[in-house]
């Protein structure tokens, strides 16, 4: 069944609208980054307009970046250390 923008745009008036903040700002407060973006998502879709939902969402994606940054920093690390480790034990 196809869904007309109306259906999506309804606004922050929608009770589903405060529902899908409040679960992506307690999923964000426990750095559940990707579940909170999800559901910022999920509110901008009702009220397309939104600012503060858009800033959410932007705020999830520059943690997600850092996020990825430190995995690939503690991998090179660890590679690093485990290379010299098996160099030392030759």
């Amino acid at each position: 069944m196809a869904h007309n923008t109306s259906e999506f745009s309804s606004g922050p008036s929608d009770p589903r609208f405060m529902e899908f903040i409040l679960r992506g700002d307690d999923f964000l407060n426990i750095q559940l980054l990707r579940q909170a973006k999800s559901w910022y998502i999920k509110a901008l879709e009702l009220d397309l307009g939104s600012e503060s939902v858009k800033h959410k969402i932007a705020e999830c994606d520059r943690l997600l970046a850092f996020e990825r940054k430190v995995v690939w920093i503690l991998l090179a690390i660890a590679s690093g250390l485990l290379l010299t480790f098996l160099m030392l034990s030759m």
